[in-house]
């Protein structure tokens, strides 16, 4: 039996009343310094606790994380079991987190920069990350996900524990793990839209993928990073993406492949810059995802399409803090904000 959807739809759109526009996240970004940001988040509602006279970078993402937070474990309580259909809400941020901190660990990051940007969830909350962020290598970090049961662990356990792990395989099972769930998830609701929508997300992950492999492929087998279950992005389009070499080519490759679409001059126009692919489809899947769910009210994609506006605010609150604590331009931070206009 799929799960019905209208009163947890309704919960969020309320939720999503609390989101700052585009036009007030400009605003914040021409705050002179730390301490009037800190008051306008205040005054936003985005913080709820007293700062320092002199709040720091981290201070204020802390609170931001936890503004974010606050927001998915109100949605996962009033979802309950049926949180258990949507990965592509709760799963999602722990992929970005995991990954975060397995890069961190490996690299001997600073804990507080390990959690930059990250969300706390329901199966992974603040303490957890914290505990995480402060583990000293990437088998000690998956030592606390096996303690925990995490639902990645047993992906991870393999390659994270080996004496010199693989960043590379450890992501791609990551990956491959979360889509799986994902997959299993949209199957178990019954739910068509829900499924073609984690169908374009591994598409779109594949996607980036080769085009990151295009420019540096050396002592990677691609077929160990292509995510199965997707629909446009087959194995054989990934492998030549890849081979081509260059980013543009790969680009181009991958552009006919996900034609029609929104996405194709995203990849045929943007390959050349990896670096701001990922946002740029961040902002064309907030768009694109919130026509389907202004057409499809009643089932999960309202829900999903919150998920992803949570993340680009976040995404957006950072680069604020991030831009005034270094008094850069602050031009080039609202060209580059993912929140869209509505």
């Amino acid at each position: 039996m799929s799960p019905q959807w209208e009163d947890l739809n309704a919960r969020a759109r309320g939720l999503g009343t609390h989101f700052l526009t585009r036009a007030a996240l400009e605003a914040l970004s021409r705050e002179i310094d730390l301490v009037g940001l800190a008051d306008a988040l205040r005054h936003a509602g985005i913080l709820t606790g007293e700062t320092s006279p002199g709040p720091t970078p981290a201070e204020l993402e802390l609170g931001i994380r936890r503004w974010a937070a606050a927001a998915l474990r109100t949605l996962a309580r009033w979802a309950g079991p049926r949180a258990a259909a949507l990965p592509l809400v709760f799963d999602d941020e722990d992929r970005r987190s995991l990954r975060a901190i397995f890069r961190g660990a490996a690299h001997r990051v600073a804990p507080e920069r390990r959690l930059a940007g990250l969300i706390p969830t329901p199966s992974l909350p603040e303490r957890a990350l914290f505990e995480l962020a402060r583990a000293a290598t990437p088998s000690a970090a998956s030592a606390l996900l096996s303690a925990w049961r995490h639902p990645a662990a047993e992906a991870l356990a393999p390659i994270a524990t080996a004496e010199h792990p693989d960043l590379f395989r450890l992501e791609a099972a990551l990956a491959s793990a979360t889509a799986r769930r994902a997959v299993d998830a949209a199957r178990r609701a019954h739910d068509r839209a829900l499924m073609a929508v984690v169908r374009e997300a591994i598409d779109l992950d594949n996607a980036v993928t080769a085009v990151a492999l295009a420019i540096d492929s050396e002592d990677v087998v691609p077929k160990d990073a292509f995510i199965a279950d997707g629909t446009r992005i087959t194995i054989t389009v990934f492998e030549e993406a890849v081979a081509t070499g260059a980013p543009s080519l790969a680009g181009a490759r991958l552009a006919a492949a996900l034609e029609p679409g929104p996405y194709a001059e995203v990849f045929r126009l943007g390959a050349e810059v990896p670096a701001t692919l990922e946002d740029e489809i961040l902002r064309l899947r907030l768009r694109d995802l919130g026509r389907q769910a202004r057409l499809a009210p009643l089932g999960p994609l309202p829900l999903i399409w919150f998920a992803l506006r949570l993340r680009a605010q976040v995404v957006d609150l950072q680069r604020i803090v991030w831009t005034v604590s270094l008094g850069a331009p602050r031009s080039t931070l609202t060209g580059a904000l993912a929140t869209v206009a509505r």
